[in-house]
């Protein structure tokens, strides 16, 4: 799949909230109390948790959208030829084929 130059802001975005997702997680893991008198960072280790499931999704949620992008774009692109270009019809040409008066 050809990616194009402006995918490449929303590619580091992705990457950066997956990164960020699993930084939260390892967080959360390594703060968790292993006995009910740390209850705050249980509750703390929680709410990481939950804030890094929701930047996964989002994460997900942007390269699922990115893919139908370049999807649709790919697609668009492969219905014609390239452009070609033509040379400017000159004066003498166009008395010829009778579009001029003179």
């Amino acid at each position: 799949m050809t990616h194009y130059q402006s995918s490449l802001g929303t590619i580091i975005g992705i990457n950066a909230r997956l990164l960020y997702a699993a930084l939260m997680s390892a967080v959360a893991w390594y703060i968790w109390p292993e006995s009910m008198r740390g209850y705050g960072w249980g509750f703390i280790s929680i709410c990481l948790w939950g804030s890094s499931i929701a930047l996964f999704i989002e994460a997900c949620k942007s390269a699922v959208k990115l893919f139908a992008r370049d999807r649709a774009v790919s697609k668009y692109l492969a219905q014609g030829n390239k452009p070609k270009t033509a040379e400017m019809a000159s004066s003498q040409a166009l008395k010829n084929a009778g579009m001029t008066d003179e």
